[in-house]
């Protein structure tokens, strides 16, 4: 991991933002890096379709539900969501994967287009931001996060990047103990460029706070479904 920004809450925590974009989850994981990872629905030729067969293997869910659920998050579901998939392997390296939507899925079009015309939509990639941490670190006690692109290939934008690292300073500032030690960007379409709206986050001082959203929890055989709306 490259450092790019270290972050501290109102707290005192630390947590370090960085990068490695030659590699994905299984590098990171087996290098002790990552204990979670947050990736696209996008299967195919993406962070995910180069990871399926690792997570798999390291968290013992079978690839075709791995496949299923990210494409019916992707495809079917018009509902803003993540899909939780907590580890079912013991000696696994990853507490788990979340499925997370970006701009390729149903349920952002659903939003009116005159948001999503000047770039992303930043509230979307905000909340799924946001509960993706929080779950990840309240109920699995992660500590390494890893993230790749939520967006189509080739697609990625600042303001993503930018919307993940102010979710992550809320979530610190809201919840200190519970607050991961870094934070990763990994893989393809990600550079250090779009990084950049990172170190201008709260250029002028202003103190900013979560804004709770709804969310429900819907089990759903092995995994969890996490229903966002605002």
């Amino acid at each position: 991991m490259q450092l790019f920004a270290n972050l501290q809450s109102k707290h005192g925590h630390h947590t370090a933002i960085g990068y490695d974009f030659r590699h994905l989850f299984q590098e990171l994981a087996e290098s002790g890096e990552a204990d979670v990872g947050i990736v696209s629905t996008e299967d195919g030729f993406s962070p995910l379709g180069a990871s399926r067969k690792f997570f798999a293997s390291d968290l013992g869910i079978p690839d075709d539900e791995i496949r299923r659920l990210a494409n019916w998050n992707r495809f079917e579901n018009k509902q803003v969501t993540l899909v939780a998939l907590g580890s079912r392997n013991k000696n696994g390296l990853l507490k788990g994967i979340i499925l997370a939507p970006g701009a390729n899925t149903e349920s952002y079009l659903q939003f009116p287009a005159s948001v999503r015309c000047h770039g992303p939509y930043r509230g979307y990639y905000y909340n799924v931001s946001y509960e993706a941490i929080n779950f990840a670190c309240k109920h699995w006690g992660a500590k390494k996060l890893a993230i790749s692109h939520l967006s189509g290939s080739g697609e990625y934008h600042e303001d993503i990047a930018t919307c993940h690292a102010e979710a992550l300073a809320h979530f610190c500032d809201a919840v200190p103990d519970s607050a991961p030690d870094s934070f990763i960007f990994c893989g393809c379409c990600i550079t250090t460029e779009h990084l950049t709206g990172i170190r201008r986050l709260n250029a002028e001082g202003e103190i900013t706070c979560h804004r709770p959203i709804k969310t429900i929890f819907q089990d759903q055989g092995g995994a969890l479904l996490i229903h966002l709306s605002w």
